[in-house]
């Protein structure tokens, strides 16, 4: 199988990429999915998303493979945050052309992002960019597409409400905040910066 890496930050949270090779009849059946889960591929028409959605569930099931977890059904809240039905166990997933990643967590929240870096993201930087993230990222692109993955990971993890990535989410460097009404929580970020892709976890 095409794994193209397993990082474990700690003894409970991984992530795990997958590098995809197959074609979408090599991975479904490699992957098998069931029931509801089926029926929410089979809605995405689009087969390279389509490929990239069951990639991103190959590594995961492989994370859970590791830590001798059932993979099951992946399913989605009310949010469309995915989750399995392992008590305490939370998830993540993402993908990007070529390649499906997911995390794992096994006593606390995760988010996972994986984004190629584009020259786009320059002019899209004022959506998403807090004042305070300006002073060091300014024109970078590499240090632009870094924010951008780490507020989307932390925006997969909190999975919650509509937020407001340039102020309610803030990345210094490889500290994450999001904030909500009066409060602040904090998370670690994680980062692997690849040829072909960015990684970002938060946990």
């Amino acid at each position: 199988m095409p794994i193209l890496e397993i990082v474990k930050i700690n003894p409970s949270v991984s992530w795990a990429i997958w590098q995809i090779e197959e074609d979408i009849n090599e991975l479904m059946r490699l992957y098998e999915p069931q029931g509801k889960e089926l029926c929410e591929l089979e809605t995405i028409k689009v087969d390279g998303r389509k490929i990239e959605s069951i990639a991103a569930r190959l590594a995961l099931k492989t994370l859970l493979s590791k830590h001798g977890l059932d993979s099951g059904e992946v399913y989605k809240d009310e949010f469309g945050k995915p989750h399995v039905k392992q008590n305490g166990v939370e998830i993540s997933i993402s993908h990007a052309k070529g390649f499906g990643a997911a995390a794992i967590n096994l006593d606390g929240p995760v988010g996972i992002d994986i984004e190629h870096a584009r020259d786009q993201i320059l002019r899209i930087s004022r959506k998403f960019l807090h004042p305070s993230e300006q002073v060091w990222a300014k024109d970078d692109i590499g240090k632009l597409t870094k924010i951008w993955c780490a507020k989307e990971a932390l925006y997969k993890l909190h999975g919650r409400t509509q937020l407001i990535f340039s102020e309610q989410l803030i990345v210094n460097k490889n500290l994450g905040q999001i904030l909500e009404s009066d409060s602040i929580q904090e998370y670690d970020l994680h980062f692997s910066d690849r040829v072909d892709f960015l990684t970002a976890l938060a946990y």
